[in-house]
């Protein structure tokens, strides 16, 4: 079972990657913004963690690259996006996530994605 962070203002999305995660036998912690986020992140390590790049307060990219800077990191940062446009995934990745997942999230693409990238 891996600990997952989940930063989405989204409250459907939020849900919807929490049901997935928990149904996989995850532990799931989540946040609706940014600050929140870097609350949570600052006190507990994590396995991954999904990131919205559009957060109210912290923004997605901001947040990254304050988690980067933690001490002992070992969590890969999974920006979670509807960015696609020429240069955003540079961005992303520069930002400090190790990956991204495009939106809108589909079930069984997410279910992929867990199972190449994360292990019980």
């Amino acid at each position: 079972m891996a600990k997952v962070l989940v930063v989405e203002d989204n409250p459907v999305n939020l849900k919807l990657m929490r049901k997935i995660l928990e149904s996989l036998g995850h532990s799931v912690s989540c946040a609706e913004t940014g600050e929140d986020g870097w609350a949570i992140v600052s006190a507990e390590a994590f396995d991954m963690i999904f990131l919205d790049m559009h957060l109210p307060q912290m923004d997605g990219f901001e947040l990254a690259r304050k988690i980067r800077g933690l001490p002992g990191l070992t969590a890969k940062i999974v920006a979670v996006t509807a960015m696609a446009m020429a240069g955003d995934r540079e961005k992303i990745i520069e930002a400090g996530c190790d990956d991204y997942i495009s939106k809108p999230i589909f079930l069984n693409e997410f279910r992929e994605f867990l199972a190449r990238n994360l292990k019980d």
